[in-house]
């Protein structure tokens, strides 16, 4: 009779076990989790803000589900600029009006005339737009939570219903989070910040 237990399949089992023990520890590691969930902010100069007047695109002009453009889009800025976004360039369309006049602005980060990024906001009253929340002043930018470095002026306003807050810094550290930016497309500059809950 044949003996079952020998050596080979000691050896067996042994490997087994240790790769059970490495893929519960592979698995375990919430770090690696957090890693792959939770992509990589990409830290982006915004050197272009500029409302859109309107737009001329081709037929096939779309930003694809890997979020690069195909078809050309040329956003008309005023009657002597003209932005044009070839096919391939990295952006997001977040603006649903597109097609109408002075809806939607551009911010872009910018290599000389060439955009390199770019993404289609819509425009909110008084020629601004709104942002998400600031999360540190650096070197005359504002960094903001998804990445962005937009300029802003000597003092940004601070609103947040009566309370009282003397300085950028007790703003960010009592009210940053989930607060809103604004924009003001002729200076081109974060002008205010907003509470979350100020309408």
């Amino acid at each position: 009779m044949r003996q079952i237990f020998n050596w080979r399949f000691l050896a067996a089992l042994a490997g087994i076990a240790v790769l059970v023990l490495l893929a519960r520890e592979i698995l375990a590691d919430d770090d690696s989790l957090e890693e792959i969930v939770a992509p990589e902010v990409v830290e982006r100069q915004i050197d272009l803000i500029e409302p859109i007047f309107s737009t001329e695109q081709s037929a096939n002009f779309r930003v694809k589900s890997d979020g690069v453009t195909a078809g050309f889009l040329d956003l008309i800025i005023d009657a002597d600029r003209v932005v044009r976004i070839p096919p391939g360039t990295p952006g997001e369309v977040a603006c649903d009006d597109l097609d109408e006049v002075n809806q939607c602005a551009v911010f872009a980060d910018m290599l000389g005339d060439a955009v390199i990024w770019f993404t289609i906001l819509p425009q909110a009253p008084r020629s601004t737009v709104e942002l998400p929340a600031i999360v540190d002043l650096e070197d005359g930018y504002a960094l903001f939570e998804n990445g962005w470095k937009i300029s802003y002026p000597p003092v940004i306003e601070r609103e947040c219903g009566s309370e009282d807050i003397p300085t950028f810094s007790d703003f960010l550290r009592r009210f940053g989070e989930g607060s809103i930016s604004v924009v003001d497309l002729t200076t081109r500059q974060v002008v205010l910040v907003r509470c979350a809950e100020q309408p």
